[in-house]
């Protein structure tokens, strides 16, 4: 396949360096340390590799040495990777050694309460879901859809390579968004934390700003332990372990017959009695009133497993690095398992000493045993069958529904490779010039088959495969001078031209012929008329690709005196092809710069003292090519919502997207403008402190908006949004290293961050829409929850109040009289009808605040670490709970809403915190969208507790055979401290709801060792 080329022509590189670097010479005129070099000076702070927690620093005029090999100073000075955010590099660094010992398998996993403004947020604790995410100080845009999840995302880079995530569109097809079709994996797993360097967090367009559009929202850069030259060394990292399983509360069908008789009793008429559930109906059956221990099919105490090595070595001239490993994690419920296999391979090269050449190859196969949840499984296949029965709580039954998964195929693969190849010419003695070429390429692939036992007699097959291609071609001229006065000029050049291919085919069968015919079988006789014509199953085909291509240059000047001052200057030009062609180019800017009060005095308390400010635009570039051609056809033809009729009596159909909304002409770039001011202070050499002030006011954003129905469209796309988010992050540290004695330590890292977004304005001077269960008001959140407000319940029909002029009484939504047993909502416009206009804005989704609190104590070779995390003012929807309650409705749906997955049999909520309504009521007195449901979702946790043991020494006796040898123990997840009285508080989805999906995060407790030889 074509896809495949890039493949190619990475691999012939890297083999062809390693070939060369085989006939390197192991020494030269010029030695060269192969690393994360800084190609200029300035104020800067240290990276948290494995050291202490971040520090501020001052860093004085860049030395003569590389490393720890002096350069002759009338050789030229060249750098093999030097990337263009190296001298802007932010404080706001990952503690990989922390972090390095967790047994997480995402990147989301290793980043929450690590930096401070950086929300990470996970659905579920099903290992290498994609349903997680990351969040770079607050939303710029109102989350409704996978769509826009997408659009507030930072820009992951792993060692220069932007990386490239699946596409949105995969959502189009598809009637419930619980999960994307084809595998559903998260790509962010193929970062393997023991071949880490450093994790740099970048937060404003002082660092950011060098990659344009694609970092609008912040930047995550991952560096890589890279080749370096000595003598050859070998590093093995391996932990084993387990999960626990959860304490829990169960219930069975006499809890909940108990709990709906007390509705029965008061509410229901003869009808309704006579229709009480069947299952519900006979004590006796002991699969439902039997004990509840479905949890010992479903939980299990699972492995965890992890090994890898590496091998470096080389000369200063050529050397290499080679990674491998393979990672088993596992969630200990429902069976969910995920496996890694990664392999990366690193050569550098100094043929002549005005030429370096650097390459990297990462390459990963994931494999994901997914949920046997009947929730995800309805909501692909768009088949709903009778669920007024659910899944008996008895372990015994439920391990024959789960044996009936043998006849199952579910397979989930990704394929992915990363890849660079850096060249750098030394043109003069300052001038650099440096060309790169990077890939990121990942296949996507799922085959599904499940048996008509497990679908109400009706068989379903599906087969997906789809890619994600991302090609970039980087060029920077560099020129680094420095001046008499101990000043230093540096221009930067660049030029970027990425290219994006996404495409995915993808189809699906009913009605299977049988259970052994796992394939859609086509007539394959070319002379028959039913060529390629289905023979067993009901086909439906569908497919989709997308193309971006992304030009940009800038130009960047900085000038500066060493341990005083840093002023820069960021002027970029991007155009990309998603937009339309009358707003194709955007102009971008950005003005930072530092300045540190020590220069003009010395003080033993206070070391440090610096303020920073930055201010910037940024355009931000779009997730889909959507609306870059303006008006749109699509092949969207169906009844019942089924989108897969693409020809009617052989002729191709198509229509106008009259549900998603019409796409007009002039749509600009949206942008943000985005102001920092920052302040660092150091104290006694061990105290360090630094708080930031930033507003990020994103505008121009194009949404949809509600139009006239004489239209034929429900929504229109127009720009005109405006989302402003502000706040303050504020990190604490403390470093007490160990005395000569190696008695006792401290490491400290305390952050917190509040933010605070408002929505500034909407398309045509509007001043709120609603979209779905949602409403936007200029001026509130635009992560509020809309609903109504709770005031109690009418207990005779004498309570519902009456107009005073025309004596009706009052009504929901104009059709419906309330009467005794309703709940009694706020009327907040008093006009005796309840409707949408009494709805209000309450609570939030984002937290207010949010961070961690990480701590490593030492005494001799003994260190105990752990680390808490927290978010604070934020509020979920308790949907599980409402769901529960609001059984005659669920019982007699076929959609999602009636599907009851085996942990419905799990008590999480109390039952007598909540009103007796009338649930036969038809104002649906037990929907979600009433602050009943509403709770505090704040939250405390022990995320982890580690015990580690150098045990160098004692192993190596006189022998001398490891240069580090460390081993510890590690327990995730232990502690929650919370007033929610649902499972975890983590555990809801984008939209603030907990509708009981999730798997829990389990506890899991580990043992590893650290090896250096």
């Amino acid at each position: 396949m074509k896809y495949f080329y890039h493949y190619a022509v990475m691999l012939v590189i890297c083999i062809f360096s390693l070939g060369t670097w085989a006939e390197a010479h192991a020494d030269g005129k010029i030695k060269m340390m192969f690393g994360d070099v800084q190609s200029t000076s300035f104020f800067q702070k240290d990276t948290i590799g494995k050291g202490s927690p971040s520090k501020p620093t001052v860093l004085s005029a860049p030395s003569d040495t590389v490393g720890k090999d002096s350069i002759d100073q009338s050789d030229v000075i060249v750098h093999y990777n030097v990337d263009p955010t190296k001298p802007h590099m932010g404080k706001d660094s990952v503690y990989i050694g922390a972090i390095s010992r967790f047994p997480f398998i995402a990147l989301p996993q290793y980043l929450k309460g690590a930096v401070a403004g950086l929300y990470g947020q996970e659905t579920s604790g099903e290992p290498g879901t994609v349903q997680q995410a990351v969040i770079i100080r607050g939303l710029s845009h109102p989350v409704f859809t996978p769509y826009d999840i997408a659009k507030n995302k930072p820009l992951i880079i792993l060692d220069g390579v932007p990386l490239i995530e699946d596409p949105t569109l995969v959502y189009d097809i598809q009637d419930y968004a619980l999960q994307p079709i084809g595998a559903a994996t998260s790509l962010q797993t193929i970062v393997d934390m023991d071949n880490i360097e450093s994790i740099k967090v970048m937060k404003d367009y002082s660092t950011a700003g060098i990659y344009g559009p694609r970092a609008a929202n912040g930047a995550i850069y991952i560096t890589t332990k890279n080749a370096r030259p000595g003598n050859r060394r070998l590093t093995v990292n391996a932990y084993t372990g387990f999960t626990g399983t959860p304490t829990l509360t169960t219930i069975n069908a006499e809890y909940e017959k108990n709990f709906r008789q007390v509705f029965y009793n008061r509410y229901s008429s003869p009808e309704q009695q006579d229709a009480f559930p069947a299952y519900l109906s006979d004590s006796s059956n002991t699969s439902f009133y039997g004990p509840s221990n479905w949890t010992d099919e479903y939980y299990e105490v699972t492995p965890l497993v992890s090994a890898n090595a590496s091998l470096s070595g080389g000369g200063a001239r050529s050397n290499f690095r080679v990674f491998a490993g393979h990672t088993t994690n596992a969630s200990g419920a429902d069976d969910t398992k995920f496996g890694r296999y990664q392999t990366a391979f690193y050569v550098n090269m100094l043929p002549v000493k005005w030429l370096t050449i650097s390459s990297m190859l990462q390459m990963s196969r994931l494999n994901r045993d997914r949920n046997r949840s009947l929730s995800e499984r309805f909501a692909e296949t768009r088949f709903f069958p009778d669920m007024s029965t659910p899944l008996a709580p008895n372990k015994d039954m439920y391990g024959l529904f789960l044996n009936e998964y043998d006849k199952v195929i579910d397979d989930n693969v990704n394929n992915s490779m990363v890849g660079r190849v850096m060249v750098n010419f030394a043109l003069l003695k300052n001038l650099n010039f440096s060309p790169r070429f990077s890939i990121d390429y990942n296949e996507n692939k799922r085959d599904v088959f499940w048996p008509s036992t497990l679908m109400d007699g009706n068989n379903y097959v599906s087969n997906y495969f789809g890619y994600n291609e991302r090609m970039a071609f980087d060029n920077i001229l560099t020129y680094d001078h420095r001046l008499s006065d101990n000043t230093n000029l540096l221009l930067e050049a660049g030029m970027n031209y990425q290219t994006d291919a996404q495409k995915y085919n993808y189809g699906v069968g009913y009605r299977g012929p049988n259970d052994f015919i796992r394939v859609n079988v086509v007539n394959g006789n070319s002379n028959d008329e039913n060529y390629l014509r289905s023979v067993g199953f009901i086909p439906y085909y569908y497919a989709d690709r997308t193309y971006q291509r992304l030009m940009s240059f800038y130009g960047r000047l900085t000038y500066g005196k060493t341990n005083q001052y840093k002023l820069a200057a960021l002027l970029r030009r991007d155009g990309s092809s998603a937009v339309q062609p009358n707003s194709r180019w955007f102009n971008s800017f950005n003005f930072n710069g530092e300045y540190d009060f020590n220069y003009h005095f010395e003080a033993d308390f206070l070391q440090q003292l610096k303020l920073t400010a930055s201010y910037g635009r940024m355009a931000i570039i779009p997730f889909s090519d959507r609306e870059a051609a303006g008006p749109y056809y699509t092949s969207g033809l169906g009844w019942d919502g089924n989108r897969s009729m693409f020809s009617y009596n052989g002729v191709g159909t198509i229509n106008r997207p009259y549900d998603t909304g019409w796409v007009g002409y002039d749509l600009p770039w949206s942008y943000n403008d985005l102001a920092n001011v920052g302040l660092e202070a150091g104290f006694l050499g061990k105290f360090t402190i630094a708080a930031e002030y930033y507003n990020r006011h994103t505008q121009d954003i194009a949404t949809t908006v509600p139009t006239v129905a004489e239209s034929g469209y429900r929504y229109e796309v127009l720009n005109g949004m405006s989302v402003r988010n502000s706040g303050v992050d504020l990190t604490v540290g403390v470093n007490l290293p160990q005395d000569e004695s190696k008695k006792f330590g401290w490491i400290a890292s305390f952050n917190i961050a509040y933010n605070n977004n408002k929505l500034t304005a909407l398309p045509g001077d509007l001043q709120e829409i609603i979209l779905g269960e949602r409403k936007l008001i200029v001026g509130e959140r635009i992560d509020r929850f809309w609903l109504l407000n709770n005031e109690g319940i009418f207990l005779q029909d004498a309570d519902v109040p009456k107009h005073p002029q025309d004596g009706r009484p009052l009504t929901y939504n104009g059709g419906t009289n309330f009467r005794s047993g309703d709940p009694i909502w706020e009327d907040v416009n008093g006009d005796y009808n309840i409707d949408d206009q009494d709805r209000r804005l309450m609570g939030n989704i984002m937290p207010k605040y949010m961070g961690g609190f990480y701590n490593q104590f030492t005494y001799g070779r003994t260190d105990l670490s752990f680390q808490l995390y927290f978010h604070l003012g934020r509020q979920i929807i308790n949907a599980g709970a409402a769901k529960f309650f609001d059984f005659v409705n669920t019982d007699e749906a076929r959609d999602m809403d009636a599907v009851r997955d085996i942990t419905y049999w799990e008590k999480n909520f109390d039952d007598q915190a909540y009103p007796l309504y009338n649930p036969w009521s038809a104002v649906a007195p037990y929907q979600a969208e009433q602050n009943l449901f509403l709770e505090d979702g704040s939250f405390i946790k022990l995320r982890s507790l580690s015990l580690g043991y150098d045990l160098t020494d004692v192993i190596n006796g006189s022998k001398q055979t490891f240069s580090r040898f460390y081993a510890y123990i590690t327990g995730n997840n232990l502690l929650t401290f919370s007033k929610y009285s649902g499972r975890d508080p983590e555990l809801v989805n984008f939209y603030g709801y907990d509708n009981g999906l999730g798997i829990r995060f389990p506890r899991t407790f580990t043992m590893g060792v650290k090896l250096d030889f």
